[in-house]
């Protein structure tokens, strides 16, 4: 499924807090707005993060994170799993492709992509922009106050969750007044809690010449995913084999199907997914994707209270997709337009039959 990237609105009215240093020099909307454009401030920088997972009181998950990043964007990021006899994996960005590869794998992956094309492998800051982006309609922002990180002064900002059943929780950023880099995040989801905070940071760094490669063991093979990871266009038909078994689809009279894709997932997915582009009469767009669901614990769709077809469904208004289960098949419905709401999307999914019903 493709997310695309939101952009934040300019309309929030969040007023001035005073700090510990007296009063703030910047609103919560120059703030957000400045670390979205962080990457174009911070060029090269070394980091090296602490990233804690909580369920309740219990540190289910413990990662410490190095990254090393080039002036032409070349970067390094080192993972050490500290629950997992400090496993760790690489993963090698040189602009063009990024190769992974997992301490004691025979195995490495390879994937090419466009400047166009996000990584695959995001960095803490990475991940923390790419998900304000997006919280524009479904969050509040609150400058609290400054405080010092690594020596350097930043305002601490809290992101509020409007609805209780969002599935991004409330936040924390802890942004770097001079670079706009994202020092510390704490994100809260239920009894969950992430945290991430930079244990050294240097926007100087002096690398050695042999940082920015990767020297993988002689027995290690190369799998390039190019190949996977382009999707197949054919039709519903087509689709149906390459899945192996028939899903639903919707009505033509309900909404005119554009195209038919599906992808061949491998790794730990290793699953084929279909995904279908529709336009309704009145001209709002929307994609379906369809997969084996999945029976992995932690794969359960989170949510209360609302049903599409009859089946317990989950929905995530940041990104404004719908996902249900049925009949050993997982569905997610991605809305493109404001206009398409969940209540008429729900009322569409009505109308839909089997594959080979068609």
């Amino acid at each position: 499924m493709k997310i695309k990237n939101l952009l934040i609105g300019t309309t929030l009215s969040i007023g001035l807090l005073g700090g510990c240093s007296g009063e703030l020099t910047a609103s919560a909307e120059e703030i957000v707005s400045n670390v979205l454009e962080a990457d174009k401030e911070v060029d090269a920088y070394y980091g090296k993060a602490e990233m804690k997972i909580y369920t309740g009181k219990e540190v289910t998950e413990n990662i410490i994170i190095e990254e090393f990043v080039s002036n032409d964007q070349k970067r390094k990021v080192i993972t050490t799993d500290l629950k997992k006899d400090n496993q760790q994996t690489v993963a090698f960005n040189d602009g063009k492709k990024l190769i992974t590869y997992e301490q004691g794998s025979d195995t490495a992956m390879s994937l090419s992509f466009s400047d166009e094309e996000v990584p695959v492998s995001m960095t803490p800051k990475e991940q923390v922009t790419k998900m304000l982006e997006g919280l524009g309609k479904t969050h509040t922002y609150e400058v609290v106050g400054e405080e010092k990180i690594l020596g350097l002064d930043t305002y601490h900002l809290k992101v509020k969750a409007k609805s209780k059943n969002s599935i991004l929780g409330d936040m924390e950023f802890w942004v770097d007044q001079k670079t706009w880099f994202v020092v510390k995040s704490i994100t809260y989801s239920g009894e969950n809690r992430s945290e991430t905070e930079y244990k050294k940071l240097d926007f100087s760094p002096k690398f050695a010449n042999d940082t920015f490669t990767l020297k993988l063991p002689e027995n290690v093979k190369v799998e390039n995913l190019d190949n996977s990871s382009q999707p197949t266009t054919g039709t519903v038909a087509e689709a149906e084999k390459a899945l192996g078994e028939p899903f639903l689809i919707f009505d033509e009279k309900t909404a005119n199907l554009d195209r038919v894709e599906w992808l061949d997932l491998k790794g730990e997915l290793n699953r084929t997914e279909v995904t279908i582009y529709y336009k309704t009469p009145e001209g709002s767009t929307f994609n379906l994707s369809i997969f084996p669901a999945p029976k992995e614990k932690g794969m359960e769709i989170e949510g209360k209270d609302l049903k599409i077809r009859g089946q317990h469904a989950g929905y995530m208004e940041e990104i404004r997709m719908v996902t249900w289960d049925e009949n050993g098949m997982r569905y997610s419905i991605m809305m493109d337009q404001p206009d398409l709401t969940l209540e008429k999307m729900s009322q569409l999914a009505e109308s839909m039959h089997l594959s080979t019903n068609k």
